[in-house]
């Protein structure tokens, strides 16, 4: 999961990581059908899978590396089912880190956003992006780099039809810049990581962020959607999102205080990255510090921008304080 997470991030730390794998070996080993013709597969990134009717199914998302991609196709294959096209609703690691298996071992065409491609495509991207340089080789892993594939069609919001099967394209900014969930004819939403079911909430408490505003614009978005279930790519299958959507903006809100209680007195971005990851005990390692940093610096610049943080440079250092 490259975030929460690795989400969950991102959160992206080994040891997360280590329990999701031990999740999915010791569960899941079948396809769940939801409803009609749409299926998921139960694991440390729900995977969709959702078909044709006659044997044919498109893929939504594929997991952190080979092993979920030989995983998804041995499943899909019990069930008589084959890959007619992968959607990637977002460019993390956990979510495409299963293209370059399937693809090379079938000729599905895959399907993203327009941003989320060009990270698909690059993965050395991510890393770059937290690091905001070349990153070191602590940083070039694969909860931070999946295996690049080709994304062969950029898809957009709205309905479209891909291998005979009727989807609607959602855009669920925030957690991702040009993150998307897929709707099908069955009424189930994969959401992706748009939200965090309520077990994660409670035990990972501070996820992955690129834009703070979009993410609450896009749970309010949730908030009028009319689906059967709402798959969200980490935790439970949801019937009814709305405590888990206020949920979620409610530990959005709590972690905005938190800041702005710490900045009542000048501090750097450092320094609010150290306090926040004590106040949710987050074990740093270097992709972990970078992907807690990269959060706090979406907090940063939403609060700045509402009004409720000033930044300035003291002693040749950017520090923010509440106004």
């Amino acid at each position: 999961m490259a975030r929460l997470g690795c989400f969950f991030h991102k959160r992206a730390n080994r040891e997360w990581f280590s329990a999701a794998q031990r999740k999915d070996d010791t569960m899941a080993q079948k396809l769940i059908r939801l409803k009609g013709n749409t299926y998921y597969i139960d694991s440390a990134v729900n995977i969709g899978i959702i078909s044709d009717g006659s044997g044919r199914a498109v893929i939504v998302d594929t997991g952190l590396d080979d092993d979920m991609g030989r995983r998804i196709l041995k499943l899909m294959g019990e069930e008589g089912l084959v890959p007619s096209a992968i959607i990637n609703t977002h460019s993390h690691a956990d979510h495409c880190g299963g293209n370059s298996f399937i693809s090379k071992r079938t000729p599905v065409p895959i399907y993203a956003s327009a941003f989320e491609k060009a990270l698909i495509e690059n993965p050395l991207l991510e890393p770059f992006y937290l690091f905001s340089a070349a990153p070191p080789k602590d940083m070039k892993n694969k909860f931070l780099m999946a295996k690049d594939s080709i994304v062969n069609h950029i898809i957009v919001e709205g309905e479209i039809q891909i291998r005979g099967i009727n989807l609607k394209i959602v855009p669920l900014n925030g957690h991702s810049p040009g993150m998307i969930g897929i709707a099908t004819d069955d009424d189930v939403l994969f959401v992706a990581d748009a939200l965090f079911s309520l077990n994660i909430l409670e035990k990972y408490g501070l996820a992955y962020f690129t834009d703070i505003k979009n993410t609450i614009n896009t749970l309010e978005y949730l908030k009028s959607l009319k689906y059967d279930y709402f798959v969200p790519s980490h935790g439970e299958i949801l019937e009814d999102p709305m405590p888990t959507i206020e949920a979620n903006i409610a530990r959005i809100d709590e972690i905005a205080s938190q800041i702005a209680d710490f900045c009542c007195e000048y501090r750097s971005r450092e320094e609010i990255t150290a306090y926040m990851a004590a106040c949710y005990n987050i074990k740093l390692n270097m992709g972990q510090y970078y992907l807690t940093s990269s959060t706090v610096s979406a907090f940063l610049s939403y609060m700045t921008d509402e009004g409720i943080l000033k930044a300035e440079i003291l002693g040749n250092n950017l520090r923010w304080i509440r106004i």
